[in-house]
C-alpha cells in the first residue's frame, strides 16, 4: 500500500519550500498626506489560520524603517522613531552617535525614552537624514 506525500515534512513540520511567501504589497499614508507603497518581503510575512496575510515582527520593524526614512524629524521624536531611524542608516549606536556629535549613551537613552534629544541633536537628525535620502538609502529586504 503506498502513501500520497504530504506538504508535511519529518515530524509534521511545513517543509521550508512550503513556507516562502510572495512579497506582500503594502500603502501606508504619510503624516504629510503622502501615500507610499512598498513591498514586504515575503519572509516578513505569515499566514494566520483563517489564511489571511500577517506581517511578522520583523516586517513590522521594516515598516517602520521605511516610515522614518519618509517623514521629517518630528519637533519631538519617539524612542521607536530614532532606533528606526539609526537601524535604516544601517548605523550601530556608536556610529550614529559619532554622526549626530553625541554620546553613544546619550543615543542609547534616546532609544530607551530616559532622555529626548535637545535642540541641536535635532538639527543633526534632520541633517543626517536629509543627506541619507538624497544620497539614497537602501534597506535590507
Amino acid at each position: 500500500m503506498m502513501r500520497e506525500p504530504d506538504s508535511k515534512g519529518r515530524r509534521g513540520r511545513p517543509r521550508p519550500s512550503d513556507l516562502a511567501q510572495p512579497d506582500v504589497p503594502y500603502t501606508m499614508r504619510m503624516a504629510d498626506g503622502r501615500t507610499v507603497y512598498v513591498e514586504v518581503p515575503g519572509r516578513f510575512s505569515a499566514k494566520t489560520r483563517a489564511g489571511e496575510v500577517a506581517l511578522t515582527p520583523e516586517g513590522v520593524r521594516f515598516l517602520d524603517r521605511i516610515r522614518a526614512l519618509m517623514m521629517d524629524v518630528p519637533g519631538a521624536p519617539s524612542p521607536g522613531y530614532i532606533a528606526a531611524l539609526r537601524e535604516a542608516l544601517g548605523l550601530s549606536q556608536q556610529e550614529f552617535a559619532e554622526r549626530i556629535g553625541v554620546n553613544k549613551l546619550t543615543v542609547s537613552r534616546w532609544e530607551r525614552g530616559a532622555l529626548r534629544p535637545g535642540a541641536a541633536s535635532l538639527d543633526a537628525l534632520r541633517k543626517l537624514r536629509r543627506q541619507a535620502v538624497r544620497r539614497g538609502v537602501s534597506l535590507p529586504g
